[in-house]
């Protein structure tokens, strides 16, 4: 990772015609082939399944210029968004597009792994070893995630009330997503590397929580886990800031630059480098004095 920043204020940088969604949609789908199919042995009476290909076959290996975090809630306007990005020449890695046999999986580990209790007259299931299952493969797949946004060399946070419903509660603002969670806290520690390409750098406000009310512990049919929405080091770009760049006339370069001169051009235009290294300066300089009280 190279640079990021967070787009608010959303709005549509091109209308892409249905067949370019479905088509993206298509590339970067990945597969499930049934639990079965990953069934690799015994040992000691219990079945041993191959965690590592069930991540790889979900979460396929790929290569891409941007990593676009998004809300599942705002996954047509993160395809939309990234077949804009694709058009100017950028491989877009959308993480919603990987996933949509994960709970398949989850399904298949509760039917199979579930097991009966007998509480007096009546059978319940414990779901235990099923979970412990699910999250060992949540692991994989968070670090399939954190591979990913290191490779990438932009990373986007797409902003929306879907994304964070929660603004600046106790200094951060928050999200119920434990996705978003990972990939922002993520993008925020990684080691910022130049590419090799790129070997010199160029020249909130309401709080939202009237609806949040306090009360005492009590059991509820739904539950949200609020986390922290580490993106107070991503410089904030608006949807029209980033049309303005979209709508510059492209220069014509080979096609093996493209990327690296469409990227060169959003840097400037929205002088990233500078406003993404400023933030990590004082994001550290905070945490400095904060370890020093």
């Amino acid at each position: 990772m190279y640079v990021g920043f967070e787009l608010n204020s959303y709005e549509r940088l091109t209308e892409p015609y249905q067949f370019e969604i479905e088509n993206f949609r298509r590339q970067a789908k990945g597969r499930y082939d049934g639990l079965s199919e990953y069934l690799i042995g015994v040992f000691k009476n219990k079945d041993v399944i191959d965690a590592q290909a069930i991540a790889e076959h979900i979460f396929p290996d790929q290569d891409a210029d941007v990593f676009l975090s998004h809300s599942h809630g705002d996954e047509d306007k993160a395809i939309e968004l990234a077949v804009s990005l694709q058009n100017k020449g950028l491989k877009v890695f959308v993480d919603s597009c990987v996933w949509r046999h994960f709970h398949e999986l989850l399904d298949d580990l509760n039917q199979h792994y579930a097991e009966p209790v007998v509480d007096g007259k009546r059978t319940v299931y414990s779901y235990r070893k099923a979970t412990d299952m699910a999250a060992g493969v949540h692991m994989m797949l968070n670090g399939a995630l954190h591979k990913m946004i290191a490779r990438s060399e932009l990373f986007i946070f797409l902003d929306t009330e879907q994304s964070i419903p929660l603004e600046d509660y106790e200094s951060y603002d928050r999200t119920f997503s434990p996705w978003i969670y990972s990939e922002l806290e993520f993008s925020s520690r990684v080691r910022y590397t130049t590419p090799e390409r790129r070997f010199t750098l160029s020249a909130e406000s309401v709080n939202g929580l009237e609806h949040l009310i306090k009360s005492s512990a009590s059991a509820k049919k739904d539950v949200l886990l609020a986390y922290k929405a580490f993106n107070r080091h991503l410089p904030k770009v608006t949807g029209a800031e980033l049309q303005n760049w979209y709508d510059q006339r492209d220069v014509q370069v080979e096609e093996l630059t493209r990327a690296e001169t469409t990227l060169n051009a959003l840097y400037d235009t929205l002088a990233l480098e500078e406003r993404f290294n400023d933030l990590k300066y004082r994001m550290k300089e905070e945490e400095q004095a904060s370890r020093e009280q």
